[in-house]
């Protein structure tokens, strides 16, 4: 899950609450604060030392992950020695499915496409049912509840708890 923080205490309460990544978009200076108090967490920027960007020859050079808006891009990224799995492919809803299919890890924008937590919970359940590999939203605590419970029900990981009736 990708997290929008613009505070190293955002930052850190969004690690708390399960994001593995956070992005901190063009702020250079907030990628090392980030890296100094938080260093479990993966950091997404426009800038060097972040985890993953979203310029390729920066994501070559440093040996960092990158963020494609479209597949021409990230087959061009492949091409010049980025490899597949430091790929994200930012898609759209209706293209998820055929993303994963196609071997790309898709990734959704959920504070994009809806306005309501409830909402919000339900599309990412969707969506990591349907093969999205990464998640962006603000909602960090609740949609990690919603992706935990999709990956035990797709059979990807054990149940935080079980109960048997026994009756």
């Amino acid at each position: 899950m990708l997290a929008p923080v613009s505070t190293v205490t955002e930052a850190a309460a969004a690690a708390a609450a399960g994001a593995g990544l956070v992005d901190v978009g063009e702020d250079d200076a907030l990628i090392r604060q980030i890296r100094d108090a938080v260093p479990e967490v993966r950091i997404c920027g426009h800038g060097g030392g972040a985890d993953i960007v979203h310029d390729a020859t920066l994501a070559a050079r440093a040996g960092a992950g990158l963020i494609c808006r479209d597949p021409g891009s990230a087959a061009s990224a492949v091409q010049r020695g980025i490899a597949r799995e430091r790929i994200l492919l930012a898609t759209a809803p209706e293209d998820v499915r055929a993303t994963s299919r196609s071997g790309w890890a898709a990734l959704v924008d959920l504070d994009q496409r809806t306005d309501a937590l409830a909402r919000a919970e339900a599309v990412a359940a969707v969506y990591a049912w349907v093969g999205a590999k990464a998640i962006r939203t603000c909602h960090v605590a609740e949609i990690r509840r919603c992706l935990d419970m999709t990956e035990s029900i797709l059979g990807l990981r054990r149940p935080a708890w079980t109960l048997r009736g026994l009756a």
